[in-house]
């Protein structure tokens, strides 16, 4: 009879244990449906995905699955269909928790909200605020889930919202004061959790100041590596980008995490349903941009844009500013998003350089104002150099100081000058403009179909580096 006792005992024990064994799932990044082919077997792929969830959730219902941010935007997959599909993959997954990228703002408010109405999963900002400071589209600002014995609790954080569409109609908090703000109403919980899209330098900053939060799960520091960080025991888990890898954060009420890092590899199977969708947006995509634009005799990298002029630029740049004959065309390095190699220049190649599907503007400033411009960006690291057209420029950047050449003189501070650029950057001068064409006007289209319309007259393309700017940092 003892015996008895005991085994049933321990049975009790063992499912207690297991009840209070809470499994969290994490992916960032989901800006592809289906698995991007840039190594053998492909990565990522939400087929791939649902496998892997489905047969952790069947082995411990205790599980959630959990979204970083950025399901919209950022890739010519992104740029085409706006995270719609995405939406539609994760309602069917289905994915528990979404926090917010920027990208999901890159198509303005409206399409985020319209997003929002179709999804199932479980969106919150803790400090994404509307003009009047409530949580943006009136979402929670934390989120409690009770599973497995235990209360886990969530904030969500979104930054670098400057790199994506500007609307006073969603504001980024200061990070540090939205935490301050909810951390108080959740010291009752068992555990918490930072969904954090930020840097890593930003994460560990935050352990510092609040040592309460167990776990930061963060966006991806590389596209197709998966890091764990530390900051004293707390972990910080960064899986690759465009979802090629899945965390499985197994947690207690000790504290502890027990972490393992899931390829989504040509390994796992796919799920049969959501196969056949990556099948039917990758043909229907492949024939949207098998038309031929024309024929590129220089491949282009938009890499060798980041530190000093590329010919992806020069490119660019030029066909903005003959669209609206304008003195100046500017584009921003980050909005060139991809290599195309030298060969046959298809609607593909194009949307892919150009993914995010911006508006060109039309403005008139001073020389003086252009000249401030072009300071403030060349002293960027991150890819934000302007590429240029109609000028060149010298910066010094121990000095503080510019050289702009028009029309092979000296560019004179009172001059006026029509420019040609894109909203993104539009909206985010500090100088004073007249506006000529706004985004909203009849004549606005998007850049990649003035970049189309620009290859198209031309039976081949080869741009050149002309010595259009120069950024001296000694």
């Amino acid at each position: 009879m003892f015996k008895y006792i005991f085994s049933l005992l321990l049975l009790f024990v063992g499912f207690i244990a297991q009840s209070q064994k809470v499994e969290l799932l994490y992916f960032t990044d989901a800006h592809q449906i289906f698995p991007v082919n840039d190594v053998e077997g492909g990565r990522g792929g939400v087929a791939r995905l649902k496998t892997i969830a489905d047969k952790i959730k069947a082995d411990n219902p205790n599980s959630l699955l959990l979204h970083g941010g950025d399901l919209c935007g950022g890739v010519l997959f992104g740029g085409m269909y706006k995270g719609e599909p995405m939406i539609e993959a994760f309602n069917d997954i289905p994915v528990d928790i979404c926090n917010f990228g920027q990208h999901e703002f890159d198509f303005g408010v409206n399409h985020t909200l319209k997003l929002l109405s179709k999804s199932k999963s479980a969106w919150f900002s803790s400090n994404l605020k509307n003009r009047e400071g409530e949580v943006f589209a009136g979402l929670p600002k934390y989120l409690i889930r009770k599973i497995g014995g235990m209360r886990i609790g969530f904030i969500g954080i979104t930054d670098a919202m400057n790199t994506t569409r500007k609307s006073n109609r969603v504001i980024q908090e200061d990070l540090f004061v939205a935490i301050s703000d909810v951390i108080e109403e959740l010291k009752s919980v068992d555990f918490l959790v930072l969904l954090s899209q930020t840097s890593l330098k930003t994460n560990q900053e935050i352990l510092q100041q609040f040592p309460d939060i167990d776990l930061v799960l963060t966006e991806e520091q590389y596209e197709r590596e998966s890091n764990i960080f530390y900051r004293g025991s707390v972990p910080i888990i960064s899986t690759a980008g465009n979802m090629s890898s899945l965390a499985k954060v197994s947690i207690g009420k000790d504290k502890r995490s027990l972490i393992e890092i899931i390829p989504l590899d040509s390994s796992i199977p796919s799920e049969k349903y959501l196969r056949d969708m990556e099948v039917y947006y990758k043909k229907d995509m492949d024939l949207k941009l098998s038309e031929q634009i024309s024929y590129l005799e220089v491949p282009l990298n938009f890499r060798n844009g980041i530190e000093g002029e590329s010919v992806a630029g020069n490119l660019i740049s030029d066909a903005f500013r003959e669209y609206y004959d304008s003195n100046i065309g500017l584009i921003n390095g980050g909005g060139i998003r991809a290599d195309v190699p030298k060969g046959v220049f298809t609607l593909k190649s194009l949307r892919s350089l150009l993914p995010f599907g911006n508006k060109v503007c039309k403005i008139l400033l001073k020389g003086a104002d252009l000249k401030k411009i072009l300071k403030k960006y060349a002293r960027d690291t991150n890819g934000q150099l302007l590429h240029v057209s109609g000028i060149a420029y010298e910066y010094y950047q121990r000095q503080d100081s510019i050289k702009v050449q028009w029309k092979g003189k000296s560019l004179n501070d009172e001059e006026l000058l029509s420019v040609s650029l894109n909203n993104y950057l539009m909206n985010k001068l500090k100088v004073d403009f007249e506006v000529l064409v706004n985004e909203t006007d009849k004549n606005s289209i998007a850049d990649y179909e003035i970049l189309q319309q620009y290859c198209a007259e031309k039976k081949s393309l080869h741009p050149e580096l002309q010595g259009r700017f120069k950024i001296i940092r000694e």
